[in-house]
């Protein structure tokens, strides 16, 4: 029996749309109705899966891998899924499942897939859109450059990947000037936008991604050409060294970063479960945390990728993820051969005409390994600099860049590529990931960005005072999604504003007991309903849980000195907490006429 063709190349309309939906539509797309308006960025991976599956089952494509790649690929899922299956909160498990089944798709499909250069300009292009509408935002009266990405770190963290393949474009033998002068200007627009961001580990990543790109593409050649990146990123970090120690020491991350290696030390080996991080955190964060000016209510992300890994996934997770990347990296240079230049290469020399034509096909050949090798290398340079971007960041948490990484790590992955499945058995697994692709496109529309066009009509009418129109729009969020805690709580706020104070105390207490205990300030919020509604034991229940949580809340500690000296006479209790008020506030009217009063009735 004839061995069916393994069809990797070829113009198909079908692969075309789902590389121009995933590479080009993906980056630019957004859903102003929506409160995350940039969810809406997942379901162009969804589609991309959808349609390469259908693609590979026309083609009736074999599924390709490398056996040791894709081993540790397969142990990081199951690892994260067994994970996942015991995570003390389930709704936080599932949450990080959806997207860790995105970017697993994606690395599959693009194991089994060839690009073209045409094809990678349409990643380019709408990266140079991307750019463009950077620079303007920052042009403008507020100068808050988020570009299409809805935050200035998720649109650092997408653009500095396609720096790093701009940049390795610029060796190929085939551009001409009109592309270079193309490539150079996106490249330097994208670095001046991303200087703009003020995303400082943003732009380390970038220059680091485009010096690993260097020392890629000169294997062997110049020392100094191929340093010369490094060297200056040497240079810079020393010259700078005490004002980036001060920034490291000052910055609010290290409080952060300090309560992440408490929960760490708790569940080393095998952490507390995907998605577990922002419910589990509260318990061992830093309490200075409070004092900072940049603080939040609620911390979802370590602000450092391996810490987070580590906390959700342990040792075990961690290594896995790493050693996946190492892999895929060095597997990949072995096949394209790292000590091989392509910058370097050039036929050999023909004295026949017959010859000639066989040096003609030879260098045909070498062409189109002179740009894989040099796409490759472009590849490698942009998970770099993501890889080291996210010692700082939380991009490999959002999909906007996480979903192009699992790409880019996919890409690699199938130039290493040395085993087959033949099409009789590969089928299934087309048929699976199309099918899983579907549903989650489905449940992406109506699970996620539905539930976030009532959230955000809830919140604009919540601004404009208009409370039974918010919690109307609120009350549709949650029957859709039981488990949109932010939603949630943001009803039980309204209703507390609107003096309907059982049904706030109803939702708080819902969200404590079965969403997300402790959630943002809701023991604080209870203490205060039970404050207006005279139950002083529960609202003095509250608040002792809401200081425990964070304290140093002015509002807590003064609330809490209100209630002994109103309601159990303890002046001296009383005293103690506007003392830890004026440590905080030296200024705090309602602390210093207190205890002025205290001190003129000779209660103190």
């Amino acid at each position: 029996m004839k061995k069916r063709e393994n069809t990797r190349g070829g113009i198909d309309p079908l692969k075309i749309t789902a590389l121009f939906l995933f590479l080009f539509v993906g980056p630019l797309i957004i859903f102003k109705p929506a409160y995350d308006y940039t969810v809406v960025k997942n379901l162009t991976g969804w589609l991309f899966c959808i349609l390469l599956s259908v693609v590979f089952l026309f083609q009736k494509k074999n599924f390709v891998f490398e056996i040791r790649n894709f081993a540790v690929f397969l142990a990081f899922a199951f690892w994260v899924l067994l994970l996942a299956l015991n995570a003390r909160y389930g709704t936080g498990a599932a949450r990080a499942l959806e997207d860790y089944l995105l970017y697993f798709l994606i690395f599959t499909f693009a194991m089994n897939i060839r690009l073209s250069r045409g094809e990678t300009y349409l990643w380019l292009a709408s990266g140079f859109i991307a750019t463009l509408t950077a620079l303007f935002n920052f042009l403008g009266p507020r100068r808050y450059v988020v570009s299409t990405f809805g935050n200035p770190n998720f649109y650092a963290g997408h653009i500095m990947m396609l720096m790093a393949v701009a940049f390795s474009f610029l060796f190929v033998k085939e551009s001409d000037r009109k592309e270079k002068y193309f490539l150079t200007a996106f490249i330097v627009f994208a670095f001046l936008s991303i200087l703009a961001t003020r995303s400082r580990a943003a732009a380390f990543g970038s220059v680091f991604g485009i010096a690993t790109v260097a020392f890629l593409l000169y294997g062997r050649g110049s020392f100094l050409k191929k340093w010369s990146g490094y060297a200056v990123i040497l240079i810079a970090g020393l010259a700078g060294y005490t004002r980036i120690a001060h920034w490291i020491a000052t910055n609010i991350r290290m409080y952060i970063w300090k309560g992440t290696l408490r929960m760490i030390s708790a569940k080393p080996f095998t952490g507390w479960g995907p998605g577990n991080f922002p419910f589990i955190y509260p318990y061992y964060r830093i309490r200075e945390y409070f004092l900072q000016l940049t603080k939040t209510p609620v911390t979802i992300q370590s602000h450092n990728e391996y810490l987070q890994l580590l906390a959700e996934t342990g040792i075990v997770g961690l290594a896995l993820f790493l050693g996946l990347i190492v892999i895929i990296i060095f597997g990949v240079l072995k096949k394209i051969n790292l000590n091989d230049s392509p910058l370097t290469q050039s036929p050999p020399p023909s004295s026949s005409p017959l010859k000639g034509e066989e040096s003609r096909k030879k260098t045909q050949k070498k062409d189109t390994s002179n740009w894989e090798g040099i796409f490759i290398r472009g590849c490698i340079g942009a998970m770099a600099a993501v890889l080291v971007d996210n010692m700082f960041s939380t991009n490999l948490r959002n999909p906007s860049t996480a979903m192009y990484f699992w790409f880019l790590a996919g890409t690699c992955a199938g130039y290493a590529g040395k085993k087959e499945i033949n099409f009789n058995s590969s089928k299934y697994l087309w048929y699976a990931a199309g099918f899983a692709a579907f549903v989650m496109f489905v449940f992406t529309s109506f699970y996620r960005i539905t539930p976030d066009i009532y959230l955000k009509r809830g919140i604009w009418a919540k601004e404009a005072h208009r409370l039974n129109e918010a919690i109307s729009n609120y009350h549709i969020v949650c029957s859709i999604n039981p488990h949109n805690y932010e939603a949630f709580y943001k009803m039980a706020f309204a209703y507390g504003e609107s003096g309907r104070l059982k049904e706030s105390e109803k939702i708080y207490l819902y969200i404590n007991k079965n969403i997300f205990p402790h959630f943002a300030e809701t023991d604080k919020n209870l203490g205060t309903v039970y404050l207006r509604l005279g139950d002083y034991r529960k609202a003095l229940y509250y608040y002792k849980w809401a200081e425990w949580l964070n304290p140093y809340d002015i509002d807590v500690l003064c609330g809490t000195a209100s209630m002994y000296i109103m309601f159990y006479n303890d002046p001296r209790q009383a005293v103690g907490y506007l003392d830890r008020v004026l440590t905080i506030d030296p200024k705090n009217g309602y602390a210093n006429t207190v205890l002025a009063l205290l001190k003129k009735e000779g209660k103190i």
